[in-house]
């Protein structure tokens, strides 16, 4: 795919006439010119989260750079010159939400006891899948496996395996700090993600979301698996 011409904005003024201009004063010095470094930065995920808005409120089928770029309020061509497909830009989505919920999760109870911590990240946990941003990343997942997944590329797969590297890295850092024993960590990564994707694939199917409920869940099994992986 590749990027369409385009025509350059104008941005001359209405008038030569002299007294026109000075009339405008400081209008003159609102103007933007190039964007700055710190904008320059931000423009990547600015466009992303564009592109997310569109997906949820447009779906699947409508999404196009059009839409993204009217969205964003920014030209086509900047969209491509950072994503040169559909493709790209998804994939860009995808890392991009997944980042941006591993550094809410793990800023949620940082420095309090091992399992205390690991409690409110499961509670946590559990409201992000099931909230409206939550299943549109699944549908996200699963779309991106379905048109450009293969035998090489899973990204649900892809997305779990790098859940599981990040929990047994806390799991260890937090088990040193506790000075708690666990013979198996990425045993111990595998178990604690799979009891959460299982309550989540359960309480999905409720009518709706219990946050009590959930913290109550959440607190008998860390407190169940802790004790169980006490050596």
């Amino acid at each position: 795919m590749t990027a369409p011409h385009h025509q350059a904005e104008r941005n001359s003024p209405p008038s030569t006439d002299g007294r026109a201009i000075e009339a405008q004063g400081p209008l003159c010095s609102v103007r933007r010119g190039r964007p700055s470094l710190e904008e320059a930065q931000r423009l990547p995920a600015r466009i992303l989260e564009a592109g997310w808005e569109v997906l949820r409120d447009q779906g699947f089928d409508a999404f196009t750079f059009d839409r993204v770029a009217r969205h964003a309020h920014i030209g086509k061509a900047t969209i491509y010159a950072r994503f040169p497909g559909k493709r790209e830009f998804l994939e860009a989505l995808l890392l991009h939400k997944v980042e941006e919920r591993r550094m809410s999760i793990m800023a949620i109870g940082h420095g309090r006891p091992l399992v205390e911590a690991f409690c409110l990240r499961a509670a946590a946990v559990i409201e992000i899948l099931l909230s409206p941003d939550g299943v549109m990343m699944e549908r996200l997942v699963d779309w991106c496996d379905q048109e450009f997944g293969d035998g090489e590329i899973n990204y649900r797969h892809a997305m779990f395996d790098d859940a599981l590297a990040n929990i047994e890295t806390e799991l260890r850092e937090a088990a040193q700090e506790a000075g708690a024993a666990i013979d198996d960590f990425p045993l111990a990564a595998r178990f604690w993600l799979e009891g959460i994707l299982g309550h989540a694939r359960l309480s999905g199917g409720a009518r709706c979301y219990d946050q009590t409920q959930t913290e109550a869940w959440a607190r008998r099994y860390s407190e169940f698996f802790f004790a169980g992986i006490k050596g």
